[in-house]
């Protein structure tokens, strides 16, 4: 715990405690060359506080040659700092502001403009499985089942100088 709002301080860097960025989101730049562009993230580093949208902040770097190859230019998404970004409205389609809310006991992020819930995208929701009872779960009697009365017999203590 830190004098800055519960963050820990490492290598020069704040790390956020809790992010409201998922992979999957829109997002929309607001500061940079990008300035205006709106995309999809497509990665987060939580320990440089950066992250990768697709298609947004491209450069082209050139592959090393060597004996067999020749050397290949390509491009390359740059990470964005967390802070350089906004999430997109899902009502009206502008950059807005994120409160978490608990909403049916489930904390869900709102956004400020519309107060309409941003949800989570959908390959993060398939892959929620129901608690089912599987063959290798223990059966609420057996787990009820007393089988340590709280008298450990046999044990000879040793001498702890």
């Amino acid at each position: 715990m830190s004098l800055f709002g519960g963050r820990s301080f490492k290598e020069g860097i704040f790390l956020i405690p809790k992010w409201k960025y998922i992979k999957g989101d829109k997002v929309q730049i607001i500061s940079g060359r990008d300035k205006g562009k709106q995309g999809v993230i497509k990665s987060l580093n939580k320990k440089n506080n950066s992250l990768i949208i697709e298609g947004l902040k491209l450069c082209k770097k050139l592959s090393k040659s060597s004996k067999t190859t020749r050397a290949v230019a390509f491009t390359k998404e740059l990470p964005i700092h967390y802070s350089n970004v906004l999430h997109i409205d899902p009502k009206y389609n502008v950059p807005c502001k994120v409160r978490f809310q608990l909403i049916d006991g489930v904390r869900e992020r709102v956004s400020r403009i519309s107060n309409s819930i941003i949800t989570k995208p959908e390959f993060l929701k398939k892959w929620k499985r129901d608690n089912l009872d599987g063959p290798y779960d223990t059966t609420p009697e057996i787990a009820k089942k007393r089988t340590f009365d709280g008298v450990v017999e046999n044990v000879h203590p040793h001498k702890t100088y």
